[in-house]
């Protein structure tokens, strides 16, 4: 029963890979179809921009995946990869790369090629380390890398000025570089479950900065009252499940912060989420809240944010307008 559930599989897939084929298709979606290999008709995809590989058995991936040039999605969570590809290095128009959920300890330098990515995703795969490299991905708005073994981090990060949601959560890290504070586009940042010992000195430089989560980490010392105050255009400050808040008398003066959270039962479906408006806020600043306030779901349920495989005919009017750019070079005007 197993080999004939198998051979239909197969067939099932190599039925939508010859339908790609046919129709010209922008998006192929494989996913979750038990794949131990990528087909080998993918490589007749050549003008695929998004490419669906999720949850299945990939342990590599083969060398024909270079020949999607014009790939700019590729989602490879949930597979038993081991190592990362350096064929993906080759994707040098890719803006979304999802590596979740594998077994990946390390990142090549040559991740530094992918200077278009706008998001990376490489959340529990065991990650040791992220090379300096990752510096010159300096179009990334969001970075998840959640649920690794990371003990620092590159100085490089401080060149990603674009990053707008970033999340380290549940890692081992013991202090923040000083050049995040180049940030300054940042929302949301996400160091929960660390082992951080103070607040990192660099929050205040970043301005639009409105969520930071640094509970359950090591910090045993109050603040200094002047970079709570200097960090007070955050919207929320989350400092539970630290040290510092096991004592009645120091969780008294944070509350005295009206965007510094101590206690679980802080409310953030009413004010005390949104925190005080500053007089000195800015006239940009207050056009932008409403892109701020549309952060504010994401910044909750992070751990819901690993996989990215929606897919059909409903996006090929997005998949049409990546390429227009492209297409415009062929356009002739007549007289």
């Amino acid at each position: 029963m197993n080999r004939i559930y198998q051979f239909f599989r197969h067939n099932h897939v190599l039925a939508i890979c010859e339908d790609a084929i046919d129709n010209k298709s922008f998006t192929l979606n494989l996913s979750r179809f038990e794949m131990p290999d990528v087909p080998d008709l993918v490589e007749k995809c050549p003008i695929l921009l998004k490419l669906f590989l999720n949850h299945n058995h990939l342990t590599k991936l083969p060398p024909i995946i270079a020949n999607l040039s014009r790939l700019q999605v590729l989602t490879l969570d949930y597979n038993r990869l081991d190592a990362f590809p350096i064929v993906i290095c080759q994707l040098t128009n890719l803006r979304i790369l999802n590596l979740s959920c594998n077994e990946i300890v390390k990142l090549p330098p040559e991740i530094g090629h992918l200077t278009q990515l706008e998001t990376f995703w490489c959340n529990n795969t065991g990650l040791l380390e992220i090379p300096e490299e990752i510096g010159n991905c300096q179009r990334l708005e969001t970075m998840g890398a959640r649920g690794n073994k990371l003990t620092s981090l590159p100085n490089s990060m401080g060149l990603l000025t674009n990053l707008r949601w970033l999340t380290f959560e549940s890692n081992e890290l013991t202090d923040v570089p000083a050049t995040l504070g180049a940030l300054s586009k940042l929302v949301h940042l996400n160091f929960k479950s660390n082992l951080l010992t103070q607040v990192p000195a660099c929050l205040r430089q970043m301005r639009k900065l409105q969520f930071v989560f640094l509970n359950n980490n090591r910090i045993a010392t109050m603040p200094a009252e002047e970079d709570l105050f200097s960090t007070r255009f955050v919207r929320v400050l989350n400092l539970c499940e630290n040290p510092l808040c096991n004592e009645e008398e120091t969780r008294q003066l944070l509350r005295e912060h009206m965007h510094v959270q101590c206690e679980e039962h802080f409310n953030v479906g009413g004010q005390q989420r949104l925190g005080t408006r500053n007089n000195e806020q800015s006239e940009d600043e207050d056009e932008e809240e409403g892109d701020v306030n549309s952060d504010w779901e994401n910044s909750i349920a992070t751990s819901d944010l690993d996989t990215t495989d929606e897919s059909g005919p409903e996006n090929d009017l997005e998949d049409i307008s990546m390429l227009i750019p492209e297409l415009s070079r062929y356009i002739t005007n007549f007289t």
